[in-house]
């Protein structure tokens, strides 16, 4: 059963994204992989806010997104998984907060056919999504938009990952309610994909 999430303070700001190129776009989408082999030394904050930003940051003055979204209403919702912590990404501010203090990615990995790769990665990103903030304007459409955004999310994550010489892999064969009840998500929030993240071994 889902419950409220427990909180751990305020939000805390994370690291400026760094948004000069370090390797071009077309490098970055020709060194995408999915590699499934992690080094267990954790990412810097900074790495993983970057990450975070490239799936959902804030872009513009006006709040648009790094990815593109139906009616600019923003469905999903980021967390990441490390050994210490669940963080909830709060793309206003470009902040973080807590909300759990202990390890759950042995739970998650149950949760996804027991894929070696939930445990081994130091860093998993969990892309959620609140299909009720499409359907009042969409209807049944709702859900096919929601599911491309995953994929537009996904896929900036994965090459700012590559960008910075990151292993991921995109993690789709998951119980989607266990995952939410895993990280007692909200009751509205469902679990679409996970994606591993580390230094490549």
């Amino acid at each position: 059963m889902q419950t409220s999430p427990a909180r751990y303070g305020s939000p805390v700001p994370l690291p400026s994204p760094a948004t000069t190129d370090t390797i071009s776009l077309e490098q970055a989408i020709g060194k995408r992989r999915s590699l499934r082999a992690f080094r267990p030394d954790p990412l810097p904050t900074a790495t993983i806010g970057q990450l975070l930003w490239a799936g959902q940051g804030v872009t513009s003055p006006d709040g648009k997104r790094a990815a593109p979204s139906a009616g600019a209403l923003y469905p999903l919702e980021l967390y990441v998984v490390t050994p210490d912590q669940v963080m909830h990404y709060l793309p206003d501010g470009h902040r973080a907060e807590t909300r759990a203090v202990s390890d759950l990615r042995p739970g998650l990995k149950a949760t996804a056919v027991n894929q070696s790769t939930i445990s081994a990665a130091p860093v998993v990103i969990v892309v959620a999504a609140i299909p009720s903030r499409l359907s009042h304007r969409y209807g049944d459409q709702a859900e096919p938009f929601v599911q491309f955004e995953v994929g537009h999310a996904a896929q900036n994550i994965l090459l700012q990952a590559a960008a910075l010489g990151l292993a991921a892999v995109p993690v789709g064969s998951l119980d989607p309610s266990r995952a939410a009840d895993t990280l007692a998500l909200p009751s509205d929030q469902t679990v679409l994909y996970l994606i591993p993240v580390g230094h490549v071994p």
